[in-house]
């Protein structure tokens, strides 16, 4: 047996750059991501095989897993992984995991645990830090010509929320918690030259959310199957179908409500580019969907319609009357337009509208919660993302500019942003010592538009008069590599440790204080056979 330690000093410093309220835009550690300008939220996530509820607000803030190094695939074979990370805010995370693979199966195990005082990096507790655990198992197997696979993860958020508190509410009680199992099992197989992939996914959910300084105070039940069907003959034609049941219950107005999604797809290789056509039915709507795209030289062509069912919400005081039945209707147009040269160029022209999006809308203010509600609002977007890549010898030289036309509700309104990135590799000592990185400079532009972003709702917000002002951040990604030994380095929005003038500090935000830095070390092993 084999054993092969990799030892690794992780070093970690993110600062959120002081605003008057929360800037949905400017830091990962919010959740909520951005592409080309537009916010990307509530949508469904995925976790290898598994199924994660669009109910599972900042999933990927909260788990995280690992990959193992690549694995010979003509015998048996194990590796083994431990990785433990620790440093400030009571950041203390720890991952371990067990892979085996042999000619007819594959078995592995992978599990999680962090707390932190804060599960979104801005809520400091001592006494009680947030908990993410999560435990998974995968298992295949390769049966004639069928290869069956299952996954089952269990998934627990346990966290408390330390507001700054200036309405004299009591604080102690707001909380939040997720806990759910997720299970799929699958069959790939072949029969008369076609390829199928059936898949079934389950998931069993229970969500509590108390925050006293929002109106939100609800105990939801959710049920969900999902049955997936994929079938391709390897002549140009795909077949794409998915039947999918929700079933909620809110425990605390004892209200059920039930949606099934049924969308049927086919998805053709035409001589000129591919298109994808079919139906959405979403509750007692049908909606039809398409995606044709196609490249001409240099030049790359694509339109789509996308829809999906609006969050159905719960919040006690405007749920009522809240019509769940609408479908919200996504239309992109995409250009996107190459040049590879000894500067390569690409430029990406993207125009999004998007209809039947539930926004947030605040009258006043002053918001309480009889002035709080909801409204289906439709709205669009134009960005343009310019991005350059100079290559010189081992060094690589990225400018990307991302340029928004006008405000939009699901949109940064950010008018621009600018990233400029050094990447840089280099060797010594027989390259037996190794260095490599990235520097990086983000600049965003001011947001004075009158949309934002609801930090605890994981929604847009309408007739907002909060306004983020210009932004910079400075990061350093460096990996040293000495044999066997992997030394990483991180360091971000590092202006005010630097020795330069302005004001770089951490403001309050209205309702919590914001993470000022982090610090984490961490180690990893990983054995082989």
């Amino acid at each position: 047996m084999t054993n092969k330690l990799i030892l690794v000093y992780l070093l970690t410093i993110s600062i959120l750059f002081g605003q008057s309220h929360i800037s949905y835009d400017l830091s990962n550690q919010f959740g909520v991501v951005l592409d080309n300008n537009q916010i990307i939220w509530d949508n469904d996530e995925r976790f290898d095989d598994l199924l994660i509820d669009r109910s599972s607000t900042y999933f990927n803030n909260k788990f995280s897993s690992f990959d193992f190094n690549s694995m010979p695939s003509d015998s048996s074979y194990v590796k083994s992984k431990f990785q433990y990370e620790f440093g400030d805010y009571g950041f203390d995370r720890l991952n371990i995991g067990l892979k085996k693979r042999s000619e007819k199966s594959d078995f592995q195990f992978l599990g999680m645990k962090k707390s932190f005082f804060g599960n979104y990096s801005e809520f400091a507790n001592a006494d009680s830090s947030p908990l993410s655990l999560f435990y998974k198992l995968d298992y295949s197997a390769r049966v004639s010509d069928h290869e069956l696979y299952f996954s089952a993860g269990y998934f627990r958020e346990d966290s408390k929320f330390i507001f700054d508190n200036q309405s004299g509410l009591d604080t102690s009680i707001n909380k939040e918690f997720s806990d759910f199992f997720s299970l799929t099992v699958g069959d790939i197989f072949v029969k008369n030259d076609w390829k199928y992939n059936v898949e079934i996914n389950h998931i069993s959910k229970y969500d509590k959310r108390k925050i006293v300084e929002y109106p939100i105070n609800h105990e939801v039940d959710i049920q969900r199957n999902r049955f997936n069907m994929k079938a391709a003959n390897g002549k140009h034609i795909s077949i794409d179908a998915f039947l999918d049941n929700k079933y909620y219950v809110d425990k605390v107005s004892s209200k059920t409500y039930s949606r099934n999604t049924l969308q049927l797809s086919n998805n053709n290789k035409l001589p000129l580019g591919q298109l994808k056509y079919g139906i959405d039915y979403i509750g007692d709507k049908v909606s039809p969907n398409i995606a044709y795209n196609a490249t001409f030289g240099s030049v790359e062509f694509l339109i789509k319609r996308e829809n999906k069912p609006t969050r159905l919400l719960f919040d006690s005081y405007e749920f009522n009357g809240f019509n769940d039945e609408k479908v919200e209707n996504w239309d992109s147009l995409i250009l996107n337009y190459y040049l590879n040269t000894k500067i390569d160029l690409v430029s990406s022209l993207r125009f999004i509208q998007a209809n039947n999006v539930a926004a947030n809308y605040i009258l006043g203010e002053v918001s309480i919660p009889e002035d709080d509600g909801y409204r289906f609002l439709s709205d669009d977007m134009l960005s343009l993302k310019t991005k350059i890549s100079i290559s010189l010898k081992e060094n690589k030289i990225n400018l990307i500019h991302y340029h928004n036309f006008y405000d939009s509700l699901i949109s940064s309104n950010r008018s621009d942003i600018i990233e400029m990135d050094y990447h840089f590799n280099t060797s010594f000592v027989d390259k037996k010592l190794g260095v490599a990185g990235k520097l990086s400079v983000i600049y965003l532009s001011a947001n004075h538009s009158q949309y934002s972003f609801d930090y605890f709702r994981n929604m847009p917000i309408s007739n907002n008069s909060t306004n983020y002002n210009n932004s910079y951040n400075i990061g350093l990604d460096l990996d040293i590599s000495i044999a066997d030994v992997l030394l990483t380095v991180r360091f971000k929005n590092a202006l005010d440790r630097l020795p330069v003038d302005g004001d770089y500090s951490i403001n309050n935000a209205e309702l919590f204080n914001p993470m000022n830095s982090l610090l984490s070390f961490g180690i990893i092993w990983e054995f082989d056979d």
